[in-house]
Order: C-alpha cells, then structure tokens, then sequence
C-alpha cells in the first residue's frame, strides 16, 4: 500500500512537465538576446541592464481573463500566449520604458506537453513582437484545481526601462493637445466574459463564419491576438512630442484614456474619426449599446497618444511606418464636469 502514495498517483505528473520543459528548450527563440546570461532551466532568470544615466525600472502585470476559455473551447493553443505578454508589454510601453524581459505562470489540471509548448510559444512569440526577453516562467500542474484536468489559466509580468526624464505621464499634458488612436487588432483580451454572455445567449457557433472572404470562423476572430505596440511606442518616443499614453483594455476609453490626463483637463475623443472593425458592429448587433462599447472594449483603438498638437503629423508618419493605422481622434480641453474623457460624434458601426 505504501507505493501507491506517489506524486504521480496523486496527480502531479513530473515527467510530463519536464517533457514540455524539453520541447521548449527547442523552440524558445526569444531567449537568445545579447543581454541574457545563461539559458533555461536555472533557479532564475540573469539579464544585464543597458547603461543609462538615471534608469529607472517600470513593471506591468496581467492576465488574458476569460479569454482562455475560447482557446480551449477552439482547441487552439499557440496564440493566447501572444495576448499574454502584449497586455503587460503595452502597459509599460505606455508609460515611455522599453520592455526588457518577461516572466509566464501557467496552471493546469493536467500537464500536456504539447498543450504547454503551444502555449508558451505563443508567449515567446510574444516576446519577439515586443523585441524583449522570455527570461524564466513556471508551469504548475493543480489536480483537483479546476473542474476539468484540461482547464488552465496563465499570468505574467513585464519589467521594462527608460531614463526618468523620459517617462511619459498625465504631468506632461497640457490643454491643446492631441490625442492620436493607434488601431487595434480586433477585442484584443477584455471584455470576453461579456462575450461569452452574448455567445450563450444567442447560441452562436464559434465555428460558425464571421468573413466569407477569409474563411475566417466566429473562434478564429476571437483568438486574434492582441497588438503589440512597443516597438512603434519606442519610435514615438524617439520622434519627441509625446507626453502620454492610455493602453486600451478593462474599462474601455473612460478608465484608461482618462488616466493619461491630469486633473482639471479632459481627453474630448471624436468618435467620428476612424471606423472601428467589424467585430465592434458584430457585438452592437448582438445588443451592445454604444456606450457599453465605449466603457468596455477598445472599438478600434488598442492605444490612445497624448501629445503636443504641432507633431503630430510627425507621430501619424512614425506610426505609419510602424505598420499600424492611426489618425488623430480628438484633442486635450479643459474639463467641464467630472468626467476626464467626454465624446463628440457617435461611433460609425
């Protein structure tokens, strides 16, 4: 009787964890960067710092919420990660740092190589749009944990760099400046529980079709990772002019785009001046008013940019470059009422 009580017979397959550790160390790319010392597999994670003058370090931390639950209902796995390093990298870029390296947490009932190798390839892929570091991670096995040994969820956190005089801040913005929306890539990674609710209430069929001229399924629209800025937000930086920025996610354009001003001031968004994506339309059709879209998801827009009025054609150029869309959807006013963001317009769907 005494044999039975092993790890493994309890539910903690070690052997599986250390076969998914294996087919990482093959696939990992991100990991090969000038500043790293070592490889996987140590008790930490060893990076150099760049020299700056006065570095100062800015961390992020995030999750993908429910977002996980439609990778396993499509039975696809290689994406989700990238959605997991954008929405911490994006809320560092926004402050004016550069992402140096990050850090994954993912848990499961059950450990299945493959599953955590798709995963974290998405996370190293991830990574490697940021032009960061996959320094270290952790992948635990929780029987009992979940309802089914398959559910999973993961974490992480970004540490990023900038020299203090360079980080940007609702401090730096003044009355007359322009506020520059950088498109997004779709609902990017909030909002699904409310996604969800819709699918369940309507009955939709994520492999139902969504775009006749792709192909594309309901699933796969969802499942479209979100968008990495930090390259182009390090250009911004680089071009002068910007003293702010707002990452859209949780709380739609009032709780981030209102973080980026300071008080007495309002970030007034045009909502006239771009035309967010299908997918927004989609979820308006399904019963979403306007300003459930406006408080929730991002409708169109993944980052807002706050600054100086005279550059931003320059910053428009930039961006363009970039291989992002972006146009100029409002401008920095005087606050009026309580509200840090107010609208003109009305969202084109």
């Amino acid at each position: 009787m005494v044999d039975e009580f092993t790890y493994r017979n309890a539910g903690v397959d070690v052997e599986a964890g250390n076969a998914a550790v294996e087919l990482l160390k093959r696939r990992l790319k991100s990991v090969k960067h000038p500043l790293v010392l070592g490889g996987l597999g140590g008790f930490g994670g060893a990076m150099r710092l760049p020299r700056l003058k006065d570095p100062v370090l800015v961390a992020g931390t995030d999750g993908v919420g429910t977002k996980v639950l439609i990778a396993k209902a499509m039975d696809r796995y290689d994406t989700i990660g990238i959605d997991l390093v954008a929405m911490s990298v994006n809320d560092v870029s926004a402050c004016g740092a550069v992402p140096l390296f990050f850090l994954d947490y993912i848990v499961t009932g059950r450990v299945e190589p493959e599953k955590v190798a798709a995963l974290v390839g998405g996370v190293d892929e991830g990574c490697l749009r940021a032009q960061c570091v996959l320094l270290g991670g952790e992948t635990a096995e929780h029987p009992g944990h979940f309802a089914a040994d398959d559910d999973f969820d993961m974490a992480g956190f970004a540490v990023g760099i900038a020299e203090r005089n360079e980080l940007w801040g609702p401090d730096k913005v003044v009355a007359g400046d322009a506020l520059i929306g950088i498109d997004s890539h779709g609902l990017h990674s909030n909002g699904f529980s409310l996604v969800r609710h819709l699918l369940e209430r309507h009955g939709v069929d994520l492999r139902a079709p969504f775009r006749e001229e792709d192909g594309s399924t309901v699933g796969d629209v969802l499942l479209t990772p979100t968008a990495i800025y930090s390259p182009v937000l390090h250009d911004l930086g680089h071009a002068g002019g910007v003293h702010a920025a707002a990452h859209i996610t949780g709380g739609g354009f009032p709780d981030n785009v209102g973080r980026a001003v300071p008080n007495g001031l309002a970030a007034e968004i045009d909502l006239d001046a771009w035309k967010p994506g299908p997918e927004f339309a989609w979820l308006h059709g399904l019963g979403v008013a306007r300003d459930e879209l406006l408080r929730t998801f991002n409708c169109g827009l993944g980052v807002v940019v706050v600054a100086a009025a005279d550059a931003a054609g320059r910053l428009l150029d930039v961006i363009a470059r970039g291989g992002h869309g972006a146009h100029v959807v409002g401008a920095v006013v005087p606050r009026e009422s309580g509200d840090a963001v107010c609208y003109r317009g009305e969202l084109s769907l």
